[in-house]
């Protein structure tokens, strides 16, 4: 049975998209540890926040996914040079719909780099285009997992606190004429190396954590 959403401070639900065989469900089970179907309930506490996270795996897009979530993660293997071709293509169908939502990619299945087809530098290259970030990863040895999802809960948090500031700043500036809008900054392409000095991701403490 699903936690109870009104017993946290904040409710986010992923969407995990990619194709066959790239590792979906092993990146969910790594990031929570219990269960095995294809939606998972996790809570975490973010900044002294109590923060559930519902997500969901699927391969294909439907319209409305982004009215009903809140941000993506587009996986491919680096052993399928087609599944991140793949991802590219979901890519450009969630592009059609919203451009707004927190989205990251991730490589997964680094562990057995020698077996890579990827090009390196098309990757890169492609998320440089972007303007989005690339997380390599493996969930098999839990490695550099909950970067990603790290990332994304600091994306939604941000985009709450711009939308607070505005809000401010609308009520405190009822002579103006114009209000700026909410940051809408670009993330450029950086591939982030996990350190134990690394600060720019939120605090997380994961609580507990069901797979429904």
């Amino acid at each position: 049975m699903a936690p109870d959403p009104t017993s946290y401070d904040r409710v986010f639900k992923f969407l995990i998209f990619g194709g066959k065989s790239v590792g979906k469900k092993t990146l969910l089970r790594s990031f929570c540890t219990e269960g095995d179907n294809e939606s998972i309930w996790t809570s975490l506490t973010v900044d002294d926040e109590k923060v559930l996270i519902e997500a969901t795996v699927s391969q294909k897009w439907e319209e409305g996914m982004s009215k009903e979530h809140d941000a993506i993660a587009l996986v491919f293997s680096t052993t399928d040079v087609y599944s991140f071709e793949y991802t590219l293509e979901l890519y450009n169908e969630i592009q059609k719909s919203t451009e707004r939502i927190p989205l990251v990619f991730i490589e997964n299945k680094i562990d057995i780099v020698e077996d890579s087809q990827m090009d390196k530098g098309l990757v890169e290259g492609e998320m440089r285009k972007k303007h989005k970030r690339l997380y390599r990863v493996s969930a098999l040895k839990e490695f550099n997992v909950m970067h990603p999802f790290a990332y994304l809960i600091e994306k939604l948090t941000r985009q709450k606190k711009d939308l607070n500031a505005n809000e401010r700043k609308q009520s405190s500036s009822v002579n103006s004429t114009s209000t700026s809008p909410p940051s809408t900054t670009v993330e450029a392409w950086v591939e982030p190396v996990p350190t134990a000095t690394t600060t720019s991701a939120p605090a997380l403490k994961k609580d507990k954590c069901t797979l429904m």
